[in-house]
């Protein structure tokens, strides 16, 4: 068996910048056991080069695809190293990885989407969200469309430079260069959090003072538009990142949230099919005591809740069944974990008695009932969940 190891490399090892959704590769080998050729597709496919010495490189013309694989072979016909083209014409490199580091300083993938507080002079702040929806092919490059909502913001493609480039009327422009010197290397601080590898961008244009900031791995953060006229100069037009989903991952804001679920919104107690929960008896002579567990035969019905909160440290969670008229029939509270955080499940009487364990007990009547879960910081609501409980 051959003891030699040789390898064949792809460079670069993903290839973004594409004409007619193929690109070019430049391959490199080493460690061969003596004069070696490329084929393509397959072992004995269309040749890359002529016969070459132990190691050494070769470049494609602009036809490779992605998932095209190339054979290292030498005269004997055998393979000796294999390498396979991952090809993504127009987007970035990967969107979160090694925390951020190596990811695009503006990630382009269909699906990614950016949430943003908006400002703008002479209107009430409000929220707008560009996603990328879809690409197309223009001159025969790939180029990915951003939207907000019907509204075009903008066709865009990276290289494998890490470049970002805008289509125009006039033909493509340069958007995003991480090299050059306009911009700036910073840290941004935001809603999502700090982050310590930033680009920001300072232009002056007229009476106008644009501010932009990218952050590597996540894309845009912060937009602030001036206009520099005295009295009547200032705000124009901000975006500030609030939430962000890229490539099945998403960054956004804490805020409380409550999910609140039962086991049957039905709960039939005439015909008995509710759960019974009564209090058991693990002992012979349970029943001779004070406080002992419900007589065999007893009907005491229950419901299983469940929920589960993001909040804030010293929150606390409130779970209330409230009848027809309006009364509450049953209520607990619980607070959160040390994060402020909880998940639990209740149980939930389905009668009314004067004392929790108490034997005297009543059903709850048959009606339209409303299951409540409330998240409460310092007493106020902050998040409520209601299901639609029907008693028969």
């Amino acid at each position: 068996m051959p003891g030699w190891s040789a390898t064949l490399t792809i460079t670069p090892s993903t290839i973004y910048d594409c004409h007619n959704s193929e690109g070019t590769a430049v391959l490199t080998w080493s460690g061969a056991s003596g004069p070696v050729q490329i084929h393509a597709l397959k072992p004995d496919g269309p040749a890359v080069n002529g016969f070459a010495g132990t190691s050494g490189t070769a470049t494609t013309g602009n036809w490779v695809s992605n998932g095209l694989q190339f054979f290292l072979v030498n005269r004997a016909g055998i393979i000796e190293a294999s390498a396979t083209a991952q090809v993504f014409c127009g987007a970035t490199a990967n969107t979160l990885n090694a925390g951020l580091q190596g990811g695009s300083y503006f990630p382009l993938q269909v699906g990614n989407q950016w949430v943003y507080r908006a400002s703008a002079r002479g209107t009430f702040d409000y929220y707008t969200i560009r996603t990328i929806t879809r690409t197309e092919v223009i001159n025969g490059k790939t180029w990915f469309v951003m939207m907000d909502g019907s509204n075009l913001i903008g066709k865009y493609r990276g290289d494998n430079n890490g470049v970002i480039y805008v289509a125009t009327d006039t033909g493509e422009q340069v958007y995003l260069d991480p090299t050059s010197s306009a911009f700036q290397n910073t840290g941004y601080s935001g809603p999502l959090g700090t982050f310590s590898d930033a680009l920001t961008e300072n232009v002056f244009s007229g009476l106008n003072f644009d501010s932009s900031t990218f952050v590597r791995g996540i894309g845009l953060a912060f937009f602030n538009e001036n206009l520099d006229t005295g009295s009547s100069g200032g705000l124009v037009y901000s975006l500030q990142l609030e939430e962000a989903r890229l490539n099945g991952i998403r960054l956004s804001v804490p805020a409380p949230s409550i999910h609140l679920s039962i086991e049957d919104t039905i709960l039939d107690l005439t015909s008995k099919k509710a759960p019974n929960c009564p209090i058991p008896c693990y002992f012979v002579a349970c029943y001779i005591a004070p406080g002992t567990p419900d007589p065999p035969g007893t009907y005491r019905p229950c419901a299983q809740t469940r929920i589960e909160t993001t909040a804030g440290p010293g929150d606390s969670v409130q779970l209330q069944l409230i009848d027809p008229s309006g009364a509450v029939t049953f209520t607990t509270t619980a607070a959160t974990d040390a994060k402020g955080n909880s998940f639990q499940y209740i149980r939930l009487p389905l009668y009314t008695s004067p004392e929790e364990f108490s034997l005297n007990f009543t059903l709850l009547p048959p009606g339209d009932y409303k299951l409540t879960g409330r998240l409460l910081k310092a007493g106020m609501e902050t998040a409520s969940s209601t299901i639609d409980v029907q008693v028969r």
